[in-house]
C-alpha cells in the first residue's frame, strides 16, 4: 500500500470540511436546529451583524437561540453552496463559500439572499467544526 502525501491527506480533509458545510445547510433547510448546533465548536461563534442581527451569536445556547428564531420565522428555506475555498492547516483551516439562499415568509413571499461565509474550522475528535461563521452580504445594493 502507498502511503497517503501531504497534499493528499490536505484534499481529504477539504473534502470532509466541503461536507461539513453541506451537511450545515441540509440541517438549516430541513429545520434540524440540533444538527446545526452541533457543527460549530461549544464555544462556535455566527456573525450575521451584517445583514442587520443585533451582535453575533456565541456558544451552544446563542447558536440554539439563533437557529431556532430562524427557522421558526420561515416557512421554508433553501441553501445552494458554491466556489468554496479552504486553506488546510493542521488541526485548523480557513475558507470562503458563496450561498444563494432562497426563503419562503409565512406570507408566501419567496425572498433571495446572496451571501458569501468566512469560516474558521477546528478539527476536534477526528471531526471538523465551524470555530467561527461571518457571514457578509454578496451584491450589496443590487437592484433585480
Amino acid at each position: 500500500m502507498t502511503a497517503i502525501t501531504a497534499q493528499e491527506t490536505d484534499l481529504l480533509e477539504e473534502a470532509k470540511i466541503r461536507r461539513l458545510n453541506y451537511e450545515y445547510a441540509n440541517a438549516i433547510d430541513n429545520s434540524r436546529v440540533e444538527d446545526v448546533v452541533n457543527s460549530f465548536t461549544e464555544d462556535g461563534v455566527f456573525d450575521m451583524q451584517s445583514l442587520g442581527a443585533p451582535a453575533a451569536f456565541e456558544g451552544a445556547e446563542g447558536l440554539r437561540a439563533a437557529f431556532t428564531g430562524m427557522v421558526e420565522s420561515m416557512a421554508g428555506c433553501l441553501h445552494m453552496m458554491m466556489n468554496h475555498l479552504i486553506e488546510v492547516a493542521g488541526d485548523r483551516a480557513t475558507g470562503t463559500v458563496y450561498c444563494d439562499a432562497y426563503t419562503l415568509q409565512p406570507d408566501g413571499e419567496r425572498v433571495q439572499m446572496l451571501v458569501f461565509y468566512t469560516d474558521q474550522y477546528v478539527k476536534q475528535d477526528g471531526e471538523w467544526k465551524f470555530a467561527e461563521r461571518i457571514v457578509k452580504p454578496l451584491l450589496a445594493g443590487a437592484k433585480n
